[in-house]
C-alpha cells in the first residue's frame, strides 16, 4: 500500500486461508456437520473451525499484515513474526480438527492433542496480534481505524482464551464440576467474541479505510466515537456477564439483549458513515470490489435482525443458526472475497511494476483483472448464500447442500481470478525491463 513495505507473508496467509474456505464448503455440500448433525457435534466444530480459524482468521491477519502499517503511518513491528506465527496456526488448526474428527469417531488420536492445538493456536495468534499492537501504538495519534482494530484484538484474545478453556474440559484434562456449565454458558460468548467482536470490529474498522481508498472519498467526519462507545460496552456486557452467570444464571438472559442493542446502535452509526462516503465519493462509478463490499453489508444487517429476532421468538424458525451464517458467509466472506479481489491485483501491481514507477509505461490496477468474469463469481457466491439462509430458515437440508456447493464454485471461479492476477495473465504482454514478475506465495522486497 502507498507509504508502507510490502508483507512478504500476506499472499501465504490468503492462499492458506482460500484452501480452507474452499475444504469447508466442500464438506458442507457433502452434508458433513450441521444442519444434517447436531449445532455442537464434533463434524459441526470441525466445519465451524475450519471457517472460522483456517479461512477468515487466516483471510484477516494476513490483510491486518499489510494494513496495519498503513493505519498506523508508522513501520510494521516485530515483523519477523509472520511467517512463525502462521506455521503455528496451521499446525494448531490441523492438531485441533484432528482432535474433533477424533471426537466424532473419525479418526483415533489422543484427545490431549487438543490442548496442544490451543496452545500452538494461542501462541500465533497473541503473537501477530503483539505485532499489530505495537505498530498501532508506536504512533503518538490513533486514527477511528487503528482503535476499531484494537478493540478486535482485545476480543480476539478472549476469543482465544474460551477456545482454550474448552479444549482443556472437551479433551477431559480440566475435570471440572463447572465445565459442563463452562461449555454451555460461554460457547455464545465464544462465537460472538469471535464473529461480532474480533473479526465484525476489525473489518469495519479496516473497512472505513478501504472504501474511503477505493471510492476517492473523504476519511474525515465520521461518528466512530459514537461507534466505539457503542461496541466496548456491549463487548463487556457479553464478558462480564458469562462471569456473572456462575453466580446468577439468569444474568444470561439479561446481558445478551443489551449487548444486541449496543450493537444495533453501532451498527446504525456504521451505516450512516458508510452511506456519507458513497455519497461524498470522487469515483462515480464503483469498482466490482467496491459494490461486492457493499452487498455484503446487507447481510450484516439482515443477521441483526435475525438476532434481534432470536432475541424476541426465540422458537420461531431457526434464526440463530441463520443469523451465524449470514453474518460469517455473507457479511464477513462477501466482505473478504470483496476486498480480496481488489487486494491481490493492487499488491501485485505493486511489486511488479513499482521498481520502473515513472521510468517506463506501466499497465493501471484493474488491467490486472476481468471484470465482467469475477461479476459472474460474485453473482453465483450472493447467490449461494442466499439460499444457505432460507435452507437453514425452513431446515432444508438438501436445499442447504445445494447453497453450498453453489458457493464453491463461486469461490474457485473467484480464486483462479486471484490466481490469473497474481500471475499478471490479463495484464499487457512483457514486462518492461527492471520490472519483477512476482513469488505466487510470497512477496519479493521493492
Amino acid at each position: 500500500m502507498p507509504g508502507a513495505p510490502l508483507s512478504r507473508w500476506t499472499m501465504s496467509y490468503f492462499a492458506v486461508s482460500l484452501i480452507c474456505l474452499l475444504m469447508g464448503l466442500a464438506a458442507m455440500g457433502a452434508g458433513f456437520g450441521f444442519p444434517a448433525d447436531d449445532a455442537g457435534a464434533p463434524d459441526t466444530l470441525v466445519i465451524v473451525h475450519l471457517l472460522a480459524i483456517g479461512w477468515l482468521g487466516l483471510l484477516f491477519c494476513g490483510a491486518l499484515l499489510q494494513f496495519v502499517p498503513v493505519l498506523a503511518a508508522a513501520k510494521p513491528r516485530f515483523a519477523g513474526l509472520a511467517a512463525p506465527a502462521l506455521i503455528l496456526l496451521i499446525c494448531g488448526l490441523s492438531a485441533l480438527l484432528t482432535g474433533f474428527l477424533s471426537l466424532g469417531g473419525w479418526l483415533d488420536f489422543d484427545l490431549a492433542i487438543m490442548p496442544t492445538a490451543a496452545a500452538c493456536l494461542a501462541t500465533g495468534f497473541i503473537a501477530l496480534a503483539l505485532s499489530f499492537a505495537a505498530t498501532i501504538l508506536s504512533q503518538p495519534v490513533m486514527d477511528h481505524s487503528g482503535r476499531l482494530v484494537l478493540i478486535g484484538l482485545a476480543a480476539l484474545l478472549v476469543t482465544i482464551a474460551l477456545g482454550a478453556a474448552f479444549t482443556g474440559v472437551l479433551s477431559g484434562m480440566i475435570d471440572l464440576d463447572w465445565g459442563a456449565d463452562l461449555l454451555a454458558r460461554g460457547l455464545p460468548v465464544h462465537a460472538l467474541s469471535g464473529t461480532a467482536g474480533w473479526m465484525s470490529i476489525t473489518a469495519v474498522g479496516v473497512s472505513y479505510r478501504l472504501f474511503s481508498m477505493f471510492m476517492l472519498a473523504p476519511e474525515t467526519g465520521f461518528s466512530t466515537r459514537r461507534l466505539v462507545s457503542s461496541v466496548v460496552p456491549a463487548l463487556l456486557v457479553l464478558w462480564v456477564g458469562l462471569l456473572l452467570a456462575f453466580v446468577h444464571p439468569s444474568v444470561v438472559g439479561l446481558a445478551a439483549p443489551v449487548a444486541i442493542l449496543l450493537f444495533g446502535i453501532a451498527l446504525i452509526v456504521y451505516l450512516v458513515d458508510i452511506t456519507r462516503m458513497v455519497r461524498a465519493r470522487r469515483r462515480k462509478i464503483l469498482e466490482l470490489n467496491t459494490v461486492a463490499g457493499l452487498a455484503a453489508l446487507a447481510y450484516l444487517v439482515v443477521a441483526f435482525a435475525m438476532f434481534a429476532l432470536d432475541q424476541i421468538a426465540p422458537d420461531r424458525l431457526s434464526l440463530g443458526p441463520a443469523a451465524i451464517y449470514a453474518l460469517a458467509m455473507g457479511w464477513l466472506s462477501g466482505l473478504g472475497l470483496a476486498q480480496l479481489y481488489k487486494i491481490v491485483p493492487f499488491l501485485t501491481w505493486l511489486e511488479a511494476y513499482g521498481p520502473v514507477m515513472g521510468r517506463a509505461p506501466v499497465p493501471r490496477v484493474q488491467d490486472l483483472v476481468k471484470e465482467s468474469r469475477g461479476r459472474l463469481w460474485f453473482v453465483l457466491y450472493h447467490l449461494g448464500v442466499s439460499m444457505g439462509v432460507v435452507a437453514l430458515l425452513l431446515s432444508a437440508d438438501m436445499l442447504f447442500r445445494l447453497a453450498a456447493f453453489t458457493e464453491l464454485a463461486a469461490v474457485a471461479g473467484l480464486a483462479v481470478e486471484f490466481l490469473r492476477a497474481r500471475r499478471l495473465r490479463y495484464a499487457p504482454a512483457g514486462l518492461p525491463q527492471g520490472a519483477v514478475r512476482p513469488h505466487l506465495l510470497y512477496a519479493n522486497p521493492i
